[in-house]
């Protein structure tokens, strides 16, 4: 069962951001403590123990792929698997001006599973020091598209200019 990751798909790409690997991980940590601490539990019922959008998901995985909820070591090892999964999410730092909604984090995360693939999620950050557009850091690099990087250029750029102008003005 190990090696056949597509029954996760659906669940690891509806993961977006670094709280909601969080968040799942913790799920699938309670799962895990709940079936540990009654041999005779089974996962549709331990369930119980965590959101229901999460649980949803779970039991459409084991439903579409005829997993049997009473197989204690297959049960186990599903969730073994799915905290493997999600620990190997390559994160996308943005650090933004503003607060984005729900819609904007879906929008930034398509266009990053439409251009780069799936597999990675977005840790976001708010900072007002961005003041406009955003810093991006991945994989070691940093780029930085906000409005205030750009005035600065272009106050380094054209300080000649500017201070010529200003002499000529007074």
């Amino acid at each position: 069962m190990k090696k056949d990751v597509l029954m996760y798909f659906d669940l690891i790409t509806s993961i977006k951001t670094t709280q909601e690997v969080l968040d799942l991980s913790l799920e699938i940590d309670m799962l895990i403590s709940t079936l540990s601490q009654s041999q005779n539990l089974s996962l549709d019922k331990a369930i119980a123990a965590i959101s229901i959008t999460t649980g949803k998901k779970i039991m459409q995985i084991f439903e579409k792929n005829n997993l049997d909820v009473n197989d204690s070591e297959l049960t186990s090892d599903f969730l073994e698997t799915l905290k493997d999964l999600i620990k190997k999410f390559k994160v996308i730092k943005l650090i933004l001006a503003f607060d984005p909604s729900q819609r904007t984090i879906e929008n930034i995360h398509e266009f990053v599973a439409s251009d780069i693939g799936i597999g990675y999620v977005l840790d976001v950050e708010v900072s007002e020091r961005v003041v406009g557009g955003s810093v991006v850091i991945f994989n070691g690099k940093y780029w930085d598209f906000t409005l205030r990087k750009s005035l600065e250029d272009i106050f380094v750029n054209k300080n000649g200019e500017i201070l010529n102008f200003i002499n000529i003005k007074n």
